[in-house]
């Protein structure tokens, strides 16, 4: 597949300081929470240790998120349904004990049909992704979409908690390849360092007359690897960042990582006319991604 990037409208023309201010609690809040769950601790001395916090309820509603995005997630992993003129785009698809309820069920109340789903871009081969694969692929003949090194990495890693069933290999892809369904194009970008091949895609969304383009960060976590790993994982942040200077929508796989559970509650509150809390401008997009390989690099050794 040959790379071909789509010419869009001009985006938004919501760019002034009184709104950028406005977003600004909450962008240093997703800033906060980054650095809360991917950067080191620090460690006490000397105290007792904190208790570990009781965790709150996993379900979160599903939501239209733009015209013709959705999310059906949850607080651990985060799965997103794009929508085309010709069937459904899933990325991600969670953990396979919560792909019926969770991501299957989040459609069907968003009033999406599962089995329009074509494609599942599994954006790394860990199973907390790739868990619900599995079964889309054999119910509703769901298309799986990973990098060569992933399909590699997801059959030798160690499953997290209840090990998944690997899905049927499939759809291979590489740096630069395209993703096509009907009006919809989303870009593979390879990004290694959370895994060796994680997929990290850029897609345009809309929200009435206005174009968007995402930049889903495929991979949060740099604390299991090693020097050179922090490294390129460092070195991916850089290159992703500078892909794409339309860019303005920072999303992830994790809600820790993009502040969905931040926004989602803005958004439904928000009136005709203001902004949208998922729309931050290239700048804070660049910025959020900073903060994300700026966890990783303090993970390198002193020197």
């Amino acid at each position: 597949m040959k790379l071909r990037i789509i010419l869009a409208a001009t985006a938004s023309l919501v760019t002034l300081p009184a709104l950028a201010a406005a977003a600004a609690p909450v962008n240093a809040a997703v800033h906060d929470s980054i650095r809360q769950a991917f950067c080191p601790q620090p460690k006490s001395e000397g105290t007792a240790p904190t208790p570990a916090p009781v965790a709150p309820p996993n379900a979160v509603e599903p939501a239209r998120v733009f015209d013709n995005l959705y999310f059906v997630g949850d607080r651990s992993t985060s799965a997103w349904a794009l929508t085309t003129s010709e069937g459904i785009i899933l990325i991600d698809a969670g953990f396979h004990h919560n792909v019926e309820g969770t991501i299957i069920g989040g459609m069907r109340k968003l009033g999406l049909k599962p089995e329009d789903v074509k494609y599942v871009i599994v954006s790394h081969g860990h199973n907390d992704h790739f868990g619900g694969a599995n079964l889309l692929q054999k119910t509703y003949k769901s298309r799986i979409v990973m990098s060569e090194a992933d399909w590699e990495h997801m059959v030798t890693w160690p499953q997290r908690g209840s090990p998944a069933p690997f899905p049927d290999r499939d759809v291979v892809v590489k740096d630069g390849d395209v993703i096509r369904l009907g009006d919809q194009s989303v870009r593979m970008v390879v990004t290694p360092g959370h895994t060796p091949g994680t997929l990290s895609p850029i897609f345009e969304v809309r929200d009435g007359s206005r174009r968007h383009f995402v930049g889903y960060w495929g991979g949060d976590g740099a604390g299991h690897l090693d020097p050179a790993g922090l490294r390129t994982y460092a070195a991916a942040v850089d290159r992703f960042i500078n892909l794409d200077p339309r860019v303005d929508v920072p999303l992830s796989n994790h809600v820790v990582a993009d502040g969905a559970l931040l926004k989602l509650p803005l958004l439904a509150a928000r009136k005709a006319g203001e902004p949208h809390p998922f729309v931050t401008g290239n700048a804070e997009f660049r910025a959020w991604a900073g903060v994300l390989k700026s966890c990783a690099e303090a993970f390198l050794p002193a020197k």
